[in-house]
């Protein structure tokens, strides 16, 4: 698999590769000597063996461990590289790198009393708030990253990813290991986040935050999106423009915040 991700073979194959229904790909990987291939096979090994050091694995949309959620996606990844436990499930919290401290303050105490998996990218601000606040109430917390596993971005939530494996969540990624952040990565990204979760909140975007990505995502997925009741600042302007697009409104309050997304919730399943 991962030798046929260096050799940049497109994505329908890839996942064909996974799921074995490509054998003829798989005996071509193996067995061709082409320096091409070769260069590939040995770019592989060393990037298994970086994940091992890690004490990463390689999950493929064949494996039962691979989140059922990005399965609805139109290019689910046919790998992800994932440092820790993949839990099930779960709720995104996203927003600014730069938020208001109340929008910060709600993220973090919202994720710590939501009482379910907490799933977000690891980005200053909402993102880390959110984390933080799952791992303070032991909830297991997952982190999809625009980086490969083996370099961390931003660089100052290395302690943070550490904390989020060892506490039993993961940190997970669609690139090949080590890949350095792009800004596409991170975009490409979003659509996972959206895709992982039941739902998303947006606690606090601007209009061009990669936040809004994730919500057009769960938009396109069918996904319940839902945004604070915040306005003024800059830093809310991208909520209001999620509830002129149909994001369900939430109080400005843990506690009415809490009610609002459970008594949701439970008259969506029941309408299954």
């Amino acid at each position: 698999m991962l030798t046929a991700a260096y050799l940049h073979i497109p994505a329908r194959r890839l996942r064909s590769l996974a799921r074995g229904e490509d054998p003829s790909l798989r005996e071509w990987l193996e067995g061709d000597s082409a320096r091409r291939v070769a260069h590939a096979r040995r770019q592989a090994r060393e990037a298994a063996q970086r994940l091992a050091s890690l004490g990463a694995s390689i999950v493929t949309i064949a494996d039962a461990r691979y989140p059922q959620g990005l399965r609805d996606l139109d290019d689910p990844s046919a790998f992800l590289s994932v440092r820790g436990s993949l839990p099930v499930g779960g709720v995104a919290i996203v927003g600014t790198r730069t938020p208001p401290a109340l929008a910060q303050e709600f993220a973090r105490e919202f994720a710590a009393r939501l009482g379910e998996p907490v799933v977000s990218g690891l980005a200053l601000g909402i993102d880390a708030a959110a984390h933080r606040g799952a791992l303070e109430a032991g909830v297991p917390t997952v982190a999809y990253v625009g980086t490969g596993l083996g370099t961390t971005y931003p660089p100052e939530h290395r302690a943070l990813e550490e904390e989020i494996v060892a506490r039993g969540g993961a940190i997970v990624s669609e690139r090949l290991a080590g890949e350095p952040v792009t800004k596409s990565a991170l975009a490409h990204r979003d659509r996972l986040q959206a895709a992982h979760a039941r739902a998303v909140i947006l606690v606090a975007s601007e209009t061009d935050g990669g936040a809004m990505l994730t919500m057009r995502f769960a938009k396109q997925l069918g996904r319940p999106r839902f945004a604070l009741a915040a306005y003024g600042d800059r830093c809310y302007y991208g909520n209001a423009q999620a509830h002129a697009d149909g994001a369900r409104v939430l109080p400005f309050d843990v506690e009415r915040a809490l009610s609002a997304l459970q008594a949701f919730m439970s008259k969506d399943l029941a309408t299954v």
